[in-house]
């Protein structure tokens, strides 16, 4: 016969402080990044998928999908400043000068 299980058992291991610190960083920056694609008023619809989008629960999936973009490019540069700009416009195919400036802040939190 099994043991019962407990109501508060752990099903994953603890993450570790340090990893816990750069996945708050990471959120942040996201939060920051899905702020300024939302009202990025220059930002091509075109970017925002291949269909319309139908309403605003797919427009936020969609903007969400781009910040994640961003700091998985900036992730894969290892937080270099100077790829700031080229995974902009890798990622959204336009310069969008706030995304830059949230991506070059994040590089240099995570040199300090």
């Amino acid at each position: 016969m099994h043991a019962p299980v407990t109501p508060h058992a752990r099903t994953h291991p603890p993450v570790t402080r340090s990893r816990g610190r750069l996945d708050r960083v990471e959120d942040r920056v996201l939060a920051e990044l899905r702020r300024v694609l939302a009202g990025a008023g220059q930002l091509p619809l075109d970017l925002l998928g291949d269909a319309p989008v139908r309403d605003r629960v797919e427009a936020a999936a969609r903007v969400d999908a781009l910040a994640r973009a961003l700091v998985d490019r900036m992730r894969g540069a290892g937080w270099d400043e100077g790829a700031a700009p080229s995974a902009v416009t890798s990622v959204l195919a336009a310069s969008v000068p706030e995304a830059e400036t949230v991506l070059l802040r994040a590089a240099r939190t995570r040199r300090a």
